[in-house]
């Protein structure tokens, strides 16, 4: 007489049901064989099952990691294009009344990937000027940021477009006030990658509270920051020092 029995396993999680015809008088001895085989079985397979699984979420992870790393550089490559290539030397000057040449220039635009990489308060506002020549480890970026007038901003980023330093080029001394002659900003970039910011503001004389001329006020007030961009991107800028030179004493 001949008795069905079924042995049922669960294996990493899933279970497993087989049917065996067990013949009456079939010795313990022998099944117990055969349910310790397949416990051999079962654990060998969620061992092989976890090593694969683990493997399987490094290789993910690599990818990911991978993939997000190329399609930042694709953006930032598509972000370069932005802006022209300059040479250098280069200087950038404003007279403080005529604001600096923003036609044809890119905009930056909020809705956009170029939030990925620019910094500014006035997003929208803000426009692409130019690149200076590439390095071995660093891009240099040339925005024109808003205010009273366009102001020069230089910002230094990585190879994959993460930003290093950024730094003002003028100082915004210039502006409207009484006795005020002339008024100079100018930024010179140097082949070396040194820095210069100098603001020349000319007073012909200086007002009382009704706005009239006081006598012998003139004054000429300079100014003047100076720095570096290392080998690195990293902007290093003195603090600024002003001078003030009387022109009718």
């Amino acid at each position: 007489m001949n008795n069905g029995i079924s042995l049922c396993l669960v294996i990493c999680g899933k279970a497993y049901v087989w049917d065996f015809e067990v013949v009456m008088g079939y010795s313990i001895y022998r099944m117990k064989r055969i349910i310790l085989f397949f416990l051999c079985v079962s654990l060998l397979a969620c061992s092989s099952s976890d090593s694969t699984e683990a493997v399987d979420d490094e290789l993910i992870e690599n990818s990911i990691s991978e993939d997000t790393s190329a399609s930042r550089i694709r953006l930032f490559k598509l972000f370069l294009k932005k802006f022209k290539n300059l040479s250098l030397p280069i200087e950038i000057r404003s007279d403080g009344f005529a604001r600096l040449d923003v036609t044809g220039l890119e905009r930056l635009n909020e809705q956009s990937n170029d939030t990925l990489f620019a910094k500014a308060d006035y997003f929208n506002e803000s426009f692409c000027y130019g690149m200076l020549p590439d390095t071995t480890s660093f891009y240099t970026l040339i925005f024109y940021h808003p205010a009273a007038e366009y102001y020069p901003v230089v910002a230094t980023y990585s190879k994959s477009g993460f930003l290093i330093n950024q730094e003002n080029l003028f100082h915004g001394a210039c502006g409207s006030d009484c006795g005020l002659t002339s008024c100079s900003m100018t930024a010179i970039i140097g082949k070396d990658f040194s820095v210069l910011s100098v603001d020349s503001i000319y007073y012909e004389y200086e007002c009382d509270s009704t706005y009239a001329p006081i006598p012998n006020t003139g004054e000429i007030i300079v100014i003047s920051k100076n720095g570096k961009i290392d080998k690195k991107g990293a902007i290093s800028m003195s603090k600024e020092k002003e001078q003030r030179i009387k022109i009718n004493p």
